[in-house]
């Protein structure tokens, strides 16, 4: 606890001394004025800036009433201004240099009176997949397979993203500490239901999708492969305005995702919302093959077949309101619930041999209820002291009530399939959690070379774990003392941060920023007393350095350094059974987990190569194979690996065919190195992977378009899977989507999975430690989809604050 005040006195000084500094202002803003051929000023005109050399869109306004807008904070380069409004022919000014170090304004753009048409929509597609200093981003709304798509769906298509629904974890480049953001701040939802809720978000809803491979200090210090960050769409805030669309699928069953959105704004007060439902009822079928050398030096195979039918029903609403005290400071307030359903019948039957000759056979029929009802608020209120400073503050309280009673009705068969007795096994996870977390921040750009940041940030988390499983004896239950339990979790975590970034050039700028935190985390057993007590504190560096070579040409390098702790699944006890002898369990001594990284991007026009090098000592293996050779049981849990060493090559690159085809293509090598110690064995583990991912865009006609996605996987190591080996897979998608315009909307029809080859199959072969697996998954069905999607309301004034809230990190790790 003596080196928190120390290493925060230290930061402070060093952050107050740079903050006594004067700085001269300069700004970096473009103004002009759009009028009508007779020189009438037109508000509420479209004002896009390009990028000369791709036409990437920079940055967008709408004109005040006086005709006047202006586009702030747009760096040095070569750009274009294409102005347009309904009813005006739409015009684009020539080309113009700006130096990014003083304010421009540029001359008066005239539009003349067009002809009469229902709405000219002038448009201007970004690229899919845009590299920055330290994050990917994708345009979803550059991808017409997006149209009725999930967010998860969008994420299972993009470069080095990989999705395990079975175990719902979300992995980057090979590792799985992933956390999720929505508009910048991060979500605290359960891991388990983050996917459910990811799968339930409309990708209409989405505008773009970051991956931030190596985050600043500003965001928290949690995730070894760091973070996405889903920005939700800007919905327009003067009157009422919105969208709403409608889902239909069917595959091996039938699903549908339907969601609506909604802003209202009148003088300072802006109310907001939105509602999203999905009900998914696919069948699955999931096979589990092990064997082993039991006791007796005879060879143990066991075979079991899952066939699943689940259902999942998910509710997720989200509402707000902010309200501007003054034209400098904002208040407000956020609401969201969410009542995530996911219930399972199933058959599985489980066949044993020894010697290869049948030895027993077990019928297990399985009714599993998975529930995680959330209510969360935030209040933000945010102050501007000047036009590049700011200081907010976040207070978050988040419940959760997680539910997961099953009850699995074995039948036991003789080697003849003779009948021998029937039992019943129940198991029951109740746990409540509560979250409050407060965050301030501070942010000043000194002058056009010097911005600092830094902040402050308390979460305090507590739950209780209730676990019971036995089993039905006659009328007797016989409680599993191994697997029942009552556990209490409080968990502290204090956190400072500063950072400073430094512009040296017009063409050359880094980033320096140092987070430090502090953490106390007490777990207790009713049965085994106080499993939990630690405290520690951690330093976690970034440094950013940027180059532009030219205006075509520049290149980014990085380092951080990052923390993964255990969730709270992880830590408390749960049960699932997959048969009678193999079962996911939680593990209370399971230890965080820190990692290095280094990361090197280079960007040529609207080509993407980034190169990545990790080292993470004590990898959490969420879903890591154990062996009790004692009971002969498989457990599936969580534990610590030595280390992995993960090295990541990444390659975009779009191609233009005609002015009608045009493709992304995205090349993915991954080398993965693992090493963990078991009873006094080395295990090392390593595999190379290669990944491709391409997108082929067809302009058919006006408003017109079709789409195909290709992904193939090969072998590959994913460390929440331990060393396991996940196979080879591929999937093929396609899709075609007519525009009706806003008043009739779009309409689209896709087909997902189009070979039904989306497969699951992964591979663990350690003979130290006499495991030997195989299973397989297919949450993946050939799925046809119908949507239709629709604006309403006024599109054609400002736009509503995009904000999320200060309990992001929390979120993530209730699972």
């Amino acid at each position: 606890m003596k080196l928190l005040p120390k290493c925060l006195n230290s930061l402070i000084f060093l952050i107050f001394s740079i903050f006594m500094m004067q700085f001269s202002q300069a700004q970096n803003d473009i103004s002009g004025k759009v009028v009508d051929d007779t020189g009438v000023p037109l508000s509420f005109a479209n004002v896009l800036l390009l990028k000369t050399s791709d036409s990437t869109l920079i940055k967008g306004a709408i004109t005040e009433e006086t005709g006047l807008f202006l586009l702030k904070n747009i760096p040095r380069g070569k750009y274009t201004i294409s102005a347009s409004m309904v009813g005006f022919e739409s015009i684009s000014t020539e080309q113009f240099d700006f130096d990014g170090s003083s304010k421009m304004t540029i001359p008066t753009i005239s539009l003349s009176q067009g002809v009469a048409l229902d709405e000219v929509v002038v448009t201007s597609k970004k690229n899919l997949f845009v590299q920055k200093i330290d994050r990917m981003v994708i345009n979803v709304a550059s991808s017409i397979l997006s149209a009725g798509s999930s967010a998860l769906e969008i994420l299972e298509r993009s470069p080095g993203v990989l999705v395990d629904r079975q175990n719902s974890t979300i992995s980057l480049v090979g590792k799985s500490g992933v956390l999720v953001m929505i508009n910048g701040k991060q979500s605290y939802m359960p891991a388990s239901s983050l996917v459910q809720m990811l799968e339930g978000m409309s990708a209409n809803n989405v505008e773009t999708i970051e991956l931030i491979t190596t985050p600043p200090a500003n965001f928290d210090a949690e995730g070894n492969a760091g973070f996405i960050n889903i920005v939700l769409k800007e919905q327009t805030d003067v009157g009422l305005n919105g969208a709403y669309s409608l889902l239909a699928g069917v595959g091996n069953g039938n699903t549908t995702s339907d969601n609506i959105n909604f802003n209202y704004r009148k003088n300072r007060l802006n109310f907001f919302g939105n509602y999203s439902f999905l009900r998914n009822a696919q069948a699955q079928v999931f096979t589990f093959d092990r064997s082993f050398i039991d006791g007796d030096g005879i060879p143990v195979n066991i075979s079991t077949v899952s066939d699943r039918d689940p259902i999942q029903r998910n509710h997720n609403i989200r509402t707000g309101l902010d309200y501007q005290t003054s034209d400098k400071t904002i208040i407000g307030l956020l609401l969201w619930a969410n009542d995530n359903k996911w219930t399972m019948d199933a058959v599985n039957q489980s066949q044993e041999t020894e010697n290869d000759m049948p030895s027993s056979f077990v019928e297990l029929l399985n009714t599993e209820r998975n529930q995680l009802q959330h209510f969360g608020s935030n209040i933000n209120i945010k102050h501007d002291f000047k036009k590049d400073g700011f200081v907010s503050f976040d207070l978050d309280y988040l419940r959760y009530k997680l539910e997961n009673p099953t009850m699995y009705t074995n039948s036991f068969f003789d080697a003849n399939n003779n009948f021998i007795r029937e039992e019943l096994t129940t198991s029951d996870k109740s746990t409540p959690i509560n979250i409050t977390v407060g965050k301030i921040d501070y942010s000043n750009r000194f002058s056009d070379k010097i911005t600092l940041d830094m902040g402050l940030k308390g979460a305090f988390s507590n739950f209780d774990n209730d676990v019971a499983v036995g089993t039905f004896q006659d009328e007797n239950f016989l409680e599993d003392p191994d697997l029942t339990d009552v556990s209490t979790l409080k968990e502290r975590i204090l956190a400072g941060y500063g950072s400073l970034e430094y512009t040296i050039s017009d063409k050359t700028s880094v980033q320096l920023g140092l987070r430090y935190e502090h953490t106390n985390s007490d777990l207790v057993s009713e049965k085994q007393g106080k499993v939990v007590d630690r405290s520690f504190g951690e330093l976690f560096p970034t440094v950013y350095f940027a180059q532009k070579v030219n205006d075509t040409l520049s290149f980014n390098l990085s380092y951080s350094r990052r923390i993964t702790r255990p969730t709270f699944n992880d830590m408390a006890p749960f049960v699932i059974f997959i048969d009678p002898t193999t079962f996911f369990a939680g593990n209370p001594a399971v230890q965080p987990a820190i990692s290095n990284s280094v990361k090197f991007d280079l960007n040529y026009r609207s080509t993407i190569l980034s190169a990545q090098y990790s080292v993470e000592d004590g990898t959490i293996s969420r879903y890591n194979s154990q062996f009790d050779e004692e009971n002969e049981r498989l457990i599936f849990g969580a534990s610590n690996m030595d280390q992995t060493k993960t090295f990541s090559l990444t390659f975009g690159l779009p191609i233009t065919i005609t002015n009608w085809w045009k493709m992304q293509n995205n090349f993915t090598y991954l080398n993965t190195k693992v090493t963990n110690t078991v009873n006094g064995s080395l295990l090392a583990l390593e595999q190379n992977t290669f990944n491709i991912n391409s997108t082929q865009s067809f302009t058919i006609a006006k408003n017109l378009t079709s789409e195909i996605n290709v992904n193939y996987n090969s072998p590959s190591i994913i460390s929440f899977l331990g060393a396991a080996v996940l196979q080879e897979y591929y999937s093929i998608n396609i899709g075609i989507q007519k525009k009706f315009g806003d008043r009739w909307g779009t309409l689209g029809l896709k087909v997902n999975d189009l070979l039904d080859s989306l497969k699951w199959t992964v591979l663990t072969n350690i003979p130290e430690q006499n495991l030997n697996t195989k299973n397989s998954v297919d949450f993946f069905n050939r799925t046809l989809i119908l949507t239709y999607s629709r604006s309403f309301g006024n599109s054609k004034l400002k736009s509503a604050r995009k904000r999320g809230t200060g309990a992001e990190e929390e979120k993530s790790r209730v699972n």
